[in-house]
């Protein structure tokens, strides 16, 4: 591909990654709760000021970080396609998903991915120019990243991009093909932000003032960056976890702030008086309308010399109603989001172990379906990083399996106890221990454990107990009677 080929290429994927913006934008604001006020009334800001610019009660996070939290891959397999020779947990994977710290970016991904409905992995050397080129796994975000399938195809990827701000006034671009890289450069109006292409002062040129600091060649013969979309569709765009429950959020966060300023107005009981007698004035004899004198707390109290005076209070706001309202839309949000109605109590009483599981059945089903999905991209990041390393044969494997840590949540005691039940079945010990929980890790140190114990208790057995001789030999020689003779 020509540099014009290239740049224009980069021009359209950037047009694309601009129109996003603006919904990415929106989705992460609601999931921090920073926009939730923007709806209040001027009856709100008269009474409480900015008191609660910051106050939000956001459901949101709970939502997106529900399934989020649950999702840890733990391993890889890669299959040989020989059913007698069942594949263990790859020890090269593991060391090339920790040398990248994916035991905590994955998670990472998982987040960014259920709040922005998208994140990117990149694989690529860590140190092109090392004797043992190592890959190197990164978590890229969803406003910097956009991937470009082929024409009706959803998972062969065309080309992909990364765009980000320096800290020099340049903004930054790679755009990554299945044969070579180009790199860009501009000049921006200021720093630390993303800006979109609109704002730009200058068109895309070269990073470098050498050639090859432009374009480089791809040796993966593949697009190195793999997209994790959220909810995936067919053509449809991939949404966020709590997309449909935003309007709920919303309307959760107005009737507190409703609740608010009822309790500011109507919550004091109001007192009332009739025949009370104003001070007048010495020179004048007007009565004197103090504003002061109907300012009234907790602490004052009113009297009157007219002895047909009466006072009284109203009925203070009932807020109960404001209460019901918030419960209903919480329980919404729960339903439509399948995430368990324990999570937005703020306490549980006389609840089985049974009706926890039944409650969290939706989530833990939803996780499943999110492991299938995610689990396909995983292993296209595997497959990527192992191509980085120049194997062929695991980075063309279309046989590789991702171990997920279980999704449901059980006590101890249940899992063990299903353990056990499916040792009696004759499950083999290794998947009896990925069952449990363990990682391959741990499994692979257990294993080694066994042997030793094993090999420890062979060598006992091989000696004979002290004393054990002689008395041996007291007894043969009592039994020969030539011996004895």
């Amino acid at each position: 591909m020509s540099a014009q080929e290239a740049l224009r290429l980069t021009s359209v994927l950037e047009q694309e990654l601009d129109r996003r913006q603006a919904a990415i934008t929106l989705w992460n604001d609601i999931y921090k709760g920073s926009q939730n006020l923007g709806f209040a009334s001027e009856r709100f800001k008269a009474a409480f000021g900015g008191l609660f610019e910051g106050f939000s009660d956001n459901w949101s996070e709970v939502v997106c970080d529900a399934p989020s939290e649950r999702l840890c891959p733990v391993g890889f397999r890669f299959g040989t396609g020989d059913e007698k020779d069942p594949p263990a947990a790859d020890k090269d994977a593991q060391r090339i998903w920790q040398s990248s710290n994916m035991d905590a970016w994955s998670r990472v991904a998982h987040t960014e991915g259920s709040v922005k409905s998208r994140a990117f992995a990149l694989v690529w050397a860590a140190d092109p120019d090392a004797d043992e080129v190592e890959p190197e796994i990164t978590v890229e975000d969803a406003t910097q990243c956009i991937v470009a399938y082929e024409p009706g195809s959803r998972r062969k990827r065309k080309a992909a991009l990364k765009r980000f701000d320096g800290e020099d006034g340049y903004q930054y671009s790679t755009l990554y093909l299945w044969d070579e890289l180009w790199k860009w450069r501009r000049k921006v109006s200021g720093s630390g932000l993303i800006l979109p292409s609109s704002l730009a002062l200058s068109r895309w040129e070269p990073r470098g003032d050498r050639p090859d600091q432009q374009r480089i060649d791809n040796p993966l013969k593949r697009v190195p960056m793999v997209e994790l979309r959220n909810r995936p569709r067919l053509t449809d765009d991939p949404t966020p976890e709590h997309q449909q429950v935003i309007p709920l959020q919303i309307a959760v966060t107005k009737l507190i702030a409703d609740m608010l300023t009822a309790s500011e107005a109507g919550a004091f009981p109001a007192r009332w008086g009739t025949g009370i007698d104003l001070p007048k004035d010495p020179l004048t004899g007007q009565e004197i309308d103090d504003p002061e004198l109907w300012k009234l707390a907790v602490n004052k109290m009113l009297r009157a010399s007219n002895p047909g005076a009466k006072f009284g209070n109203f009925e203070a706001a009932d807020l109960s109603n404001f209460v019901a309202g918030i419960t209903l839309l919480t329980e919404h949000i729960s339903a439509l989001s399948r995430t368990p109605p324990t999570y937005f109590m703020g306490k549980i009483q006389n609840v089985s172990a049974d009706a926890l599981t039944a409650a969290e059945a939706g989530l833990a089903s939803k996780c499943r379906i999110k492991t299938t999905f995610l689990g396909e991209d995983w292993e296209e990041v595997m497959r990527l990083a192992f191509l980085v390393k120049g194997d062929e044969k695991r980075g063309n494997n279309p046989l590789a399996e991702t171990i997920w840590r279980d999704v449901e949540y059980r006590t101890e005691a249940q899992h063990i106890d299903a353990v056990l039940k499916k040792k009696a079945l004759g499950v083999p010990w290794r998947q009896l221990m990925e069952d449990a929980g363990y990682t391959p890790t741990q499994i692979d140190r257990m294993e080694r454990m066994l042997e030793e114990d094993a090999n420890r208790a062979a060598r006992s057995l091989a000696f004979k107990v002290p004393g054990e001789e002689d008395l041996g030999a007291g007894q043969d020689q009592q039994a020969d009677p030539e011996v004895v003779a």
